[in-house]
């Protein structure tokens, strides 16, 4: 269960009321999150414990909360972004952690930046900030964001079975992940 401080549960609430959608992909991710560190703990790839995972599940739940400042037409809109649009979507990440920051504790803080700042990057260097030296539980939440993003329906497409997506993944079509987190994704995907 994720404790949630009063102001993290009302920027939820304004995200389930503004978005359903950004609001239920993030509970999604958060389940996916979950089950891949449980997966990644037990074969040893990863040793979180249980208060690196709540903190880690606790970011993956708010990973998209800047979303609340991005105009809804920008994530609405079922055509091409224009480049201010993507500019806008893009500060998402920033104005995400900005909100949250002052609400979480000192054990979370790292983790919950490294999530809001950081879940758009790629092993291969693509991504928001072209960084790659990120922690496993970063590049977790960025693998379970691109797999609920996908098998979910948006605006501009249906939502893709769970081979199409996971086969899309390990091609690198939505950006490299490490061979080890598709393994690990495949496992616990619906």
């Amino acid at each position: 269960m994720i404790i949630m401080p009063e102001r993290l549960q009302e920027l939820m609430d304004e995200l389930k009321e503004s978005s359903s959608e950004t609001y239920y992909h993030s509970i999604h991710v958060k389940s996916y999150v979950y089950k891949m560190i449980k997966n990644t703990n037990r074969e040893g790839l990863t040793n979180y414990s249980p208060d690196d995972i709540e903190a880690i599940c606790k970011g993956a739940l708010l990973h998209d909360i800047g979303k609340l400042y991005v105009r809804n037409y920008v994530l609405t809109k079922d055509t091409r972004l224009t480049e201010l649009e993507k500019e806008a979507l893009t500060d998402h990440t920033k104005l995400g952690f900005e909100a949250v920051e002052s609400s979480l504790t000192k054990f979370e803080y790292d983790f919950v930046r490294n999530i809001c700042m950081y879940h758009h990057e790629r092993c291969d260097g693509s991504g928001y900030e072209k960084k790659t030296d990120l922690p496993m539980y970063v590049n977790i939440v960025a693998i379970c964001d691109v797999y609920d993003a996908l098998t979910s329906n948006r605006v501009y497409r249906d939502a893709l079975e769970s081979e199409v997506a996971l086969e899309m993944i390990e091609r690198g079509d939505c950006g490299v992940f490490s061979k080890e987190l598709v393994e690990h994704l495949k496992r616990i995907a619906d």
